[in-house]
């Protein structure tokens, strides 16, 4: 019963989830400010204060919805306009329809002004202003995704037109909106140098999001070069996808390279960014979650329908048959929440790693809940000369940066605990496995005939300890050297340059001493004696099933050559890394 009010609570959540999602505003919503009287003639007048630091508020117009796009300036005149009753947001069609503002400004200071038309929702194709002369529009300022640099009256990540209006003058403007991911636009007016302002930090928000994921890739790589790629290639997936997300969804393509493609041709792309995104975080969460779990023990039905519903949905927002919204946004904010649950449950059956990834997953969780609760919700525009303030009324922005860098970084502390624990317990495993194989190797030199089934049993770990090996003999002079020797090589495996000075300096000894003592224990100069621990270690690393491939077999064991360390394997075991790979498999 419980397992069943937990799967119905998750489908509750995810229900209600779905329904803020797809609720989203579809039309005009109001806001906070001061509403405006319906005047006789349909337009409404916005002015701004004279501040050193500039102004901004609510764009106050009446508006025209053109469904198709197909109405020019030359009939826009003779459309008719709505009135917005309060200030706040307007519904905007799909591409390739568009939304018209008209509103008048007026000038009350005593020198020109130069005011600028913006909008809370920074994705935009095309923003074109006209201003209203001798009954006609005459085109005076435009931006855009799609609007050519040599055309655009801005060359900043924010989509705004300035516009110049006399001392005391009064004048009747309008602005073609079209293209945008949002289904409502929240247009603001305000001066040039507040807007400026505005870019500015928008720009480096979303140049720290791009930074961090480009810093943290790269860190990654070097930190986990040595582990099997499965331990960090997901993340590093998810931190790429992320850059492309926030590169091509704020526009960077438009300022660094002068890109025109439009919104809905980088819809696609964003799309599968989106999704690769989902997918990868599912997957490194279904490894961080399960390693230390008893393969037969280990329940990844729930990583599994996850995968499945993020493939579908990516592939379903690619094609958009029926113009729906994003399925993929809908299960990339369901997501989190599930795998919560399961890094929830994982803490109590004492995964250590499980910890930091609940932190990470929880920090999502609360930034995609704030993003889609603000995207409901949005915060009131208010006549504001304070940047700040600017970007708390759209923290949308800001709370999705914060939290994937809050969760990226726990991530990435999750990573670590996983890969030290399993390095000491591969190291432990492979130093009992290589010790039991001298002490079998001891007692064959001191029993004669061999113990039956000796050779087998230094094949595995398992055989080993299922050996008939007696434990009881005196260990011989020297063998607590050996060991500590042995430790000593196997904790620095992974360094090509480690040698016989290194293990000398381990120890404490010599260089000389070190190659008497392994001479007299061994018969093996310093050298053979790393050399054949690497290959033991290699061997066993196969044995064990650590990784999959002789590259990376022979890059854990410290060996820079592929084809050398081949050669010396079958020098050393009478058979090549491969055939000890396919061996294995029979078994």
């Amino acid at each position: 019963m419980i397992g069943i009010a937990r799967k119905c609570a998750l489908w509750l959540l995810a229900m209600a989830l779905i329904g803020l999602v797809s609720s989203a505003p579809a039309h005009a919503q109001t806001g906070n400010g001061a509403c405006i009287n319906d005047g006789a003639s349909g337009t409404i007048i916005n002015s701004l204060a004279d501040l050193p630091s500039g102004q901004l508020k609510p764009l106050a117009a009446s508006f025209f919805l053109d469904p198709d796009g197909t109405v020019d300036a030359d009939s826009i005149t003779a459309q008719r306009f709505t009135l917005q009753p309060c200030q706040g947001q307007f519904a905007i069609p799909r591409s390739p329809g568009a939304l018209w503002l008209k509103f008048q400004a007026s000038n009350p200071h005593e020198d020109e002004q130069i005011w600028g038309v913006s909008f809370m929702e920074t994705v935009m194709d095309d923003v074109t202003l006209f201003q209203a002369q001798d009954r006609k529009l005459v085109q005076i300022a435009r931006d855009g995704r799609t609007i050519p640099k040599a055309q655009s009256d801005n060359d900043r990540l924010q989509t705004a037109v300035s516009f110049r209006i006399a001392p005391e003058g009064q004048e009747t403007y309008y602005v073609r909106v079209s293209g945008t991911y949002a289904p409502a636009v929240t247009p603001v007016i305000g001066s040039v140098r507040l807007l400026s302002n505005w870019s500015s930090t928008f720009s480096a928000i979303s140049a720290l999001m791009l930074g961090f994921c480009i810093i943290m890739t790269i860190f990654s790589l070097i930190l986990f070069r040595q582990i099997h790629p499965r331990f960090y290639q997901y993340y590093a997936a998810y931190l790429i996808g992320m850059f492309f997300v926030t590169f091509l969804y704020d526009g960077w393509p438009h300022i660094i390279f002068g890109s025109t493609v439009s919104t809905v041709q980088w819809k696609p792309f964003v799309e599968l960014a989106s999704g690769l995104v989902m997918l990868a975080n599912i997957q490194y969460c279904r490894i961080l979650l399960t390693i230390d779990t008893d393969p037969r023990q280990r329940k990844q039905a729930v990583f599994h329908w996850l995968t499945g519903l993020g493939v579908i949905a990516t592939i379903w927002a690619m094609a958009d048959p029926l113009g729906w919204g994003t399925p993929v946004s809908i299960l990339f904010i369901i997501s989190p929440f599930v795998l919560l649950y399961v890094a929830g449950r994982k803490i109590f059956d004492g995964v250590k790693q499980a910890v930091p990834v609940f932190a990470s997953l929880l920090a999502l969780s609360i930034g995609l809940f704030a993003s889609l609760y603000f995207f409901k919700f949005p915060v009131s525009v208010t006549t504001t000369s304070s940047t700040f303030e600017l970007i708390m009324m759209r923290p949308i922005t800001l709370s999705y940066t914060s939290s994937t860098i809050v969760e990226a970084i726990f991530m990435m502390v999750a990573i670590s605990i996983m890969i030290n624990a399993m390095q000491r317990q591969r190291n432990a495993a492979v130093t009992e496995a290589i010790k039991l194989r001298n002490e079998i190797d001891v007692s064959q030199q001191q029993h004669q005939p061999a113990l039956p089934g000796a050779d087998e049993a230094g094949d595995t770990l398992d055989a080993l300890l299922a050996s008939s090996l007696d434990k009881t003999l005196p260990p011989p002079a020297g063998q607590g050297f050996l060991d500590r020797a042995t430790r000593a090589v196997i904790e620095n495996v992974g360094q090509r340059g480690f040698g016989a000075g290194a293990l000398a300096s381990a120890l404490g000894v010599t260089e000389k001493t070190l190659g008497r003592r392994l001479k007299k224990a061994q018969g093996l100069t310093p050298a053979a004696f790393i050399r054949s621990i690497r290959l033991s270690y290699a061997r066993d690393l196969i044995m064990l099933r650590q990784f999959d491939t002789i590259a990376e077999i022979a890059e854990a064991s410290g060996f820079s050559s592929v084809s050398h360390f081949a050669k010396l394997f079958r020098q050393e075991f009478k058979e090549t890394p491969s055939e000890a790979f396919k061996s294995l498999e029979l078994l």
